[in-house]
Parts: C-alpha cells; sequence; structure tokens
C-alpha cells in the first residue's frame, strides 16, 4: 500500500511542471555553512552553474526554485551574496534591489538556486517567446526557464555590464546642481505643512531662484509639464528602468521626446507646486520604485 502511494506521488510529481512543484518556497533559517537548506542550495547553485555553461545537449538545467530569507540585523548584501552562492545579477534581479542600500532588517529575500536574471518584460510562456530571448541572450533555449507567477523569463549565467553595475552601486547619477546644499533627506520627515511625519521619496536641495538644473545621466525626457505638487516637472527615463525627476521648476529647457545628455541644462531652479521656497526636488526611481539618490560627482 505505502509503495503504491509512493509511485502515484513520483508519478505525479514527474508530470506536473516545475513551476508548481516549487510554488512554496523553502525557509532558509540562517545562513550557517552547516545549514543543509543552504548546503542543498548551494549545491543546486554550483551545479547549474556547470549546466548553463555546457554545450552538452543532454545537460539540463535542474529546475528552477527559490528559497525565501529574513534579512537579520548584521546581514549585508555581500554576506548573504556570497553564503548563498548568488552573484550582483541574479540577488539584484530577482528581488529588484535597486542598489545594495535597499537592504533592511527584517526583509524577506527569495534566493534561486541558479544564477542568472529576470528578463525586464513580461511575456507568455510559448516556445516563440522562448526562441526570440534564447537568441537575443546567444543561449540554447531549454536553458531559459519559465516563472509563472512573474509571468517572466528567467535567462540563467547573464551578468552586469560596467554600466549597468555602476548603477547598482550607485555611482550611476551625477548631481543636478554644481552647488549641493540638502535642505531635505530621502525617508521619514515633518511635512512643512501638516507638521506631520510623512515619507518623502527623495531629496530636496537648496538653491537660488533661476539656479541652472543638469540631466543627472543620458536619457530621454518623457515627461516636462506641472503635475501637481511637484509643481513644473521633469522625468527623464534611463536605461535599466531608471528615471529621475526634476521637480518645482520654474522654467523648462527640453521637451518630452527629447534625447539628453547627461550634465546637459534642462531647466531652472523655482518654487512653483507645493514648496515653502525656491529648491529642486529630485527623485531616482527604478521600476517606479522609488530609492535613495547616491551621487558619482558634482558636476
Amino acid at each position: 500500500m505505502k509503495r503504491r502511494i509512493l509511485i502515484q506521488y513520483l508519478l505525479f510529481a514527474y508530470f506536473i511542471p516545475s513551476d508548481r512543484i516549487f510554488a512554496n518556497p523553502s525557509t532558509l533559517a540562517n545562513l550557517d555553512y552547516s545549514n543543509p537548506i543552504l548546503k542543498s542550495l548551494r549545491s543546486d547553485v554550483k551545479e547549474n552553474l556547470r549546466l548553463s555553461r555546457s554545450k552538452q545537449s543532454d545537460d539540463k538545467l535542474i529546475p528552477l526554485r527559490y528559497f525565501q530569507y529574513t534579512v537579520k540585523k548584521d546581514d549585508s548584501f555581500f554576506k548573504i551574496m556570497a553564503r548563498t552562492g548568488m552573484d550582483l545579477e541574479t540577488l539584484s534581479s530577482v528581488n529588484e534591489l535597486s542598489s545594495p542600500h535597499d537592504l533592511v532588517e527584517g526583509m524577506v529575500l527569495e534566493i534561486p538556486n541558479m544564477r542568472g536574471v529576470f528578463h525586464p518584460e513580461t511575456s507568455e510562456n510559448s516556445l516563440k517567446n522562448k526562441q526570440l530571448l534564447a537568441d537575443k541572450y546567444r543561449l540554447p533555449n531549454d536553458k531559459l526557464q519559465y516563472d509563472s507567477a512573474r509571468e517572466k523569463w528567467f535567462i540563467p549565467g547573464v551578468v552586469m555590464g560596467k554600466v549597468e553595475k555602476s548603477f547598482f552601486y550607485g555611482f550611476g547619477f551625477t548631481t543636478p546642481l554644481k552647488t549641493v546644499l540638502m535642505s531635505s533627506a530621502y525617508g521619514n520627515r515633518i511635512d512643512p505643512f501638516t507638521k506631520k511625519t510623512t515619507f518623502h521619496g527623495g531629496i530636496d536641495l537648496a538653491a537660488k531662484h533661476g539656479s541652472s538644473v543638469h540631466a543627472s545621466q543620458d536619457g530621454i525626457v518623457e515627461f516636462a509639464s506641472t503635475s501637481g505638487g511637484y509643481g513644473k516637472l521633469i522625468i527623464i527615463k534611463h536605461a535599466m528602468g531608471y528615471e529621475t525627476r526634476y521637480g518645482h521648476l520654474d522654467t523648462f529647457l527640453v521637451k518630452s521626446g527629447e534625447r539628453i545628455k547627461k550634465g546637459e541644462k534642462i531647466g531652472e531652479v523655482g518654487m512653483t507646486g507645493r514648496t515653502t521656497g525656491p529648491h529642486l526636488h529630485f527623485e531616482v526611481r527604478r521600476n517606479s520604485k522609488r530609492q535613495k539618490p547616491f551621487f558619482q560627482s558634482h558636476l
């Protein structure tokens, strides 16, 4: 009887899609090397790394699955990366991290059992899409893995270029003003109008009315108009899903659809919108998610 039940289970597990077998991630309680679950994860990562580089047609990847880990007080991005056998690209892509600074105590990370990145656009699980992406990334199509929950393809073995890494480490943007004096930081603050604690999704840079505002990175102007509390606002789209926002402007020197170079003058400081005085409100977002701005250098 027990043997028959075991056989039925194995047949069921063999024929259902792998993304359903591993729909519920395993919990990774700690990062101790003696942890058997961590050992299993690292073993899968190592083997999948070998298989992803193999040219043998019968070398199939161990199916994509996830382990969940809750960030502890003394953890860092690089500690977690090293202990789990991950790399920068995988850990940031799977968890949509914009920089190492996004990591906070209590955050639940998903750690896959292979290195790679998600293709940024959602797409259907079809042979056509699979082959298109295989050609794009120059990989055998049997190496690609589909995540039905995210509706995205996982591309094994992809690594960031120099530009992408500079964005991730927070050195992709230069300061939009020649003289930088922060009047309000990123994060929780006392709202100057309501006197209540609110989240401030950018930084405020004090400057004289009419001061030159420069593009923080190459990109394309997506928006140059008035927008609520921002007043006169410019939004520039950059690589890898990044965008920068420049609010409370007095004048625009660019228009929507225009291609902009880093350091190019795009407008002038004003006090339009919801503001108590002239300054520049500056934001950095990635895939619509705000992140704390870090600058490479002054202009």
